[in-house]
């Protein structure tokens, strides 16, 4: 396979006076399609408006995906009211990811990876058509992994790398756009090479995101690993701390504000590639500042880990403050996890399940099968690991796994064409798969024969083109100005057709959104349908019925508030 070769074009005449003077209005665009199925805070974004702003810049922060079912419509609305200067799109995936969603498929079908750059590409033409004036510039977790190819894609000038505040607030002033650390442009040779790391100062919350997904905190930047699949390994294992102060003042102020709005327990995500690398010190720090200044009541917390290290006092630690563990595992054959280039053997794994279950840390666990190396005798290795584990313990698993560009699974993909599933693209930008020794859906109905017993085991993820859109269509319902129409069938679709939650778990995350926008009237209802379901046992019955009258009582007030101002 050859590269892609990238051409420069001429400067544009928007960007040139862009890039000569002061951007006074900005609008930043979450342009994740995904929103529709899983709903998170735009937290890049949300950083990005916390350090613009102090330039005095105006900015305006939209989720078209979320908010409308119309998101063309809503940006170019957004964009015709709001007249940017600059348009920065938050591009935080380019696809989902999920290589096998279904068992059995039409031969031309060998994956499910839905591609979402043509979609983004379409937002990016509907703001264009009203935002004449205005420059565009890219960015994101997704974006920066590829930056030259997803520029080339969708037809921009301009990309931030890595950390975009400073680049930001520096495209925000009188600075010369290409003395910009981290700005790339279409056709220069330097991509992600150009990758900035940074931190800013607490991040400002954007109102319009309840925590049902969690609220994501990072307290590191960069990766010290290089997974033979990962973007992330692109890096190099450049990796930089947070200053802890700031970071435990984010999470006392994340909690704070939720308290505020009457969310009693707060789920905070730490957006770490993987909270214990390069070593434990640093989450040790922020997780004993936490519970110093006792915030520990107020929320649970869940992140990313490698399996070293990790000492008693730390598993002790994660217990003591409400955490849940995420191991990144990927294999238990060591041949394989030396070809995928992990940092740890089966013995360090062995030793981390059997640290969690003595100290009852909650914990779940990833596994890719199919990568480099993997035969039928790495796959029966650690199917028998699988086997066991304790039930505790989840375990969602892949079947191949999606080859990302300028990763080394890129160069190794190259050199093995023979196991490469769905497309010729040379730059891998558009979706890839690499699976061995079969392809990936023949992959996955082995192991589903394999494991479908274990009710602790299931295949990863929610795809894009079949996951449900029951919370996306709680926020709209609760915006709405009606607000009552559709609130029902949310409800019952919540009860009823989410597969990756039970149905508790999704009516609550529905009155969670509810009560986050003061939609009392809706919470009420959410919890009357709650009652109805059985509770997990972090939720109490009596709680639960005290919680629909007080409800019910604030929406009588509500209402009796907006007679009087009639």
């Amino acid at each position: 396979m050859t590269g892609r070769s990238y051409t420069q074009t001429a400067m544009p005449v928007p960007a040139r006076s862009a890039a000569t003077g002061r951007s006074r209005r900005v609008l930043l665009v979450h342009a994740n399609p995904f929103q529709r199925v899983t709903p998170v805070p735009a937290y890049g974004l949300e950083r990005l408006r916390t350090a613009i702003e102090p330039t005095g810049a105006e900015v305006e922060l939209i989720d078209p995906y979320l908010v409308s079912d119309d998101p063309l419509g809503f940006a170019r609305e957004a964009a015709q009211r709001f007249r940017p200067d600059l348009i920065g799109l938050g591009i935080r995936i380019i696809d989902d990811c999920i290589v096998v969603d279904r068992l059995e498929a039409p031969a031309d079908e060998p994956i499910d990876v839905s591609f979402l750059l043509p979609e983004i590409r379409e937002l990016r033409r509907a703001l264009g058509e009203v935002a004449t004036e205005a420059v565009f510039v890219a960015g994101g977790a997704g974006f920066s992994a590829c930056p030259q190819e997803c520029l080339e894609y969708l037809d921009l000038e301009y990309g931030v790398v890595g950390a975009g505040e400073n680049a930001m607030v520096r495209l925000c002033s009188d600075t010369a756009w290409d003395q910009v650390a981290g700005l790339v442009r279409r056709g220069q040779e330097e991509g992600i090479g150009a990758y900035h790391l940074g931190f800013g100062g607490p991040t400002r919350r954007e109102p319009l995101y309840a925590p049902a997904n969690s609220f994501p905190v990072r307290t590191r930047i960069g990766c010290a690993m290089q997974c033979v699949y990962c973007t992330a390994a692109n890096l190099g294992r450049q990796h930089a701390n947070g200053e802890l102060g700031t970071v435990v003042d984010e999470v006392e102020r994340t909690i704070a504000g939720a308290r505020e709005r009457g969310v009693g327990r707060v789920s905070i995500f730490f957006a770490d590639d993987e909270f214990n690398l390069p070593d434990e010190r640093h989450p040790i720090s922020v997780l004993r500042g936490i519970h110093e200044r006792g915030l520990t009541k107020h929320m649970t917390w869940r992140a990313y880990f490698n399996p070293t290290p990790f000492s008693a006092e730390f598993a002790d630690l994660v217990r003591e403050t409400n955490g849940h563990v995420s191991i990144t595992v990927d294999s238990a054959a060591d041949a394989l996890l030396e070809t995928a280039q992990k940092p740890f053997r089966r013995r360090h794994l062995d030793d981390l399940i059997a640290l969690l279950s003595e100290h009852g840390v909650s914990a779940d666990l990833g596994l890719i099968f199919g990568l480099p190396g993997e035969t039928e005798e790495t796959i029966a290795e650690t199917i028998d690991f699988v086997r066991s584990l304790p039930e505790s313990i989840e375990v969602v698993y892949s079947a191949g796994a999606r080859v990302y560009p300028h990763t080394p699974l890129a160069r190794i993909a190259e050199g093995e064409p023979e196991w490469l599933v769905a497309n010729d693209d040379p730059t891998f930008l558009t979706p890839t798969v690499y699976s061995r020794p079969w392809q990936p859906r023949e992959l996955a109905r082995r192991l589903d024969e394999q494991l479908r017993a274990l009710p602790n085991v299931s295949r990863v993820g929610v795809a894009y083109r079949t996951g449900q859109t029951t919370l996306a269509d709680a926020y709209r319902v609760v915006l709405s100005q009606n607000g009552r129409a559709g609130w029902d069938e949310v409800l019952e679709r919540a009860a009823r057709d989410d597969t990756q939650r039970k149905p508790a778990e999704t009516i609550a995350a529905c009155l969670q959104v509810a009560l986050w926008h003061g939609r009392y009237d809706l919470a009420s209802a959410a919890a009357r349908r709650l009652l109805k379901e059985d509770l997990p046992p972090e939720i109490s019955r009596a709680q639960l019925r005290f919680a629909r009258l007080a409800y019910g009582g604030l929406a009588v007030a509500d209402r009796a508030k907006s007679v009087l101002r009639r």
